[in-house]
C-alpha cells in the first residue's frame, strides 16, 4: 500500500520516494517481499498518477515479482479494496503491508505465513509503552490501562476470500477503518495476533525518516529466512 498522500510528512514529494541510505522508501519495503520465498506476486497500490514513476523506480532497483502497479482510491480502505480486486480468486492468502514501513524483516513475513497455516486472519502487534489517556475539552478524561493494549502493525495476513468479504461488507455498511484486521473483526471473525517488531516503525513524520535510516544501517547483513 503506497497510495497515501502523506500529509503529515513534510517534504516536496511523497514519502515513498524519500531516499533512505541511498534507496527510496518504497524500494526497501517492496524488496523485502520480493526476496521472500513464500511470496509469489506483488501488487503495488499507488496514488493516481504515480504508476509510471513507481514502475520505473522499482525497475531501476531490479525489484522482482511485481505483478502490477495500480491506482488507489481516496482512502486507504478503498485503495486496499482496489488492490484486492486485482487478485480476486487467484490466491488463497494475501499479505497487506504499508510501504511506509520499510524496516520490516523477512522473519516477520515468515511468522505471518506460519500463523496463516492455522488461522484465517493474522495481525502483528507490539505492546504500547506510553501512558495512554483519553482527552476531552483539553483535559484528561480518563487514563487507560495499557497492560492489554498493543499497536497493530503490518504486514497483516488473511485468507483472500475472508479479507475480500470484509471489505465488501464494510463498503455496504459504510464502516471505515485504516486497519484491515479491524474489518475482519467487525464481521465477528477471530483475528490472531502475533509478535511484531519494535523496529518495524511507520514513517509518518519527517523526523521518522532518520530513525528508519539508523535502523536500516544497524541491521546486520541479511541472513534472514526467505532471502
Amino acid at each position: 500500500m503506497a497510495a497515501g498522500a502523506g500529509e503529515r510528512f513534510a517534504g516536496k514529494e511523497p514519502k515513498i520516494f524519500r531516499p533512505l541510505s541511498g534507496r527510496p522508501v518504497i524500494v526497501w519495503s517492496v524488496e523485502r517481499f520480493a526476496r521472500h520465498r513464500e511470496i509469489d506476486s506483488i501488487i503495488v497500490v499507488v496514488a493516481p498518477g504515480d504508476e509510471t514513476r513507481v514502475r520505473e523506480v522499482l525497475g531501476d532497483h531490479h525489484v522482482g515479482k511485481i505483478a502490477g502497479v495500480v491506482a488507489g482510491g481516496s482512502t486507504r480502505q478503498e485503495s486496499v479494496r482496489l488492490g484486492l480486486d486485482t487478485v480476486d480468486g487467484v490466491y488463497e492468502t494475501v499479505l497487506i503491508h504499508d510501504a511506509a514501513r520499510p524496516c520490516l524483516t523477512a522473519a516477520l513475513i515468515g511468522r505471518v505465513f506460519e500463523a496463516l497455516r492455522t488461522h484465517d486472519a493474522v495481525v502483528p502487534v507490539w505492546p504500547v509503552v506510553e501512558t495512554l489517556v483519553r482527552e476531552a475539552d483539553g483535559s484528561i478524561d480518563a487514563i487507560l490501562d495499557r497492560v492489554h493494549i498493543s499497536g497493530a502493525q503490518t504486514p497483516q495476513g488473511f485468507r483472500a476470500s475472508l479479507i475480500a468479504r470484509a471489505h465488501r461488507s464494510a463498503m455496504v455498511q459504510g464502516f471505515s477503518s485504516s486497519d484491515d484486521g479491524s474489518l475482519v473483526f467487525a464481521l465477528g471473525e477471530k483475528v490472531r495476533t502475533i509478535a511484531g517488531e519494535r523496529t518495524n516503525i511507520k514513517i509518518t513524520y519527517a523526523e521518522d525518516a532518520p530513525v528508519a535510516e539508523a535502523i536500516l544501517r544497524a541491521a546486520a547483513p541479511s541472513t534472514e529466512e526467505g532471502r
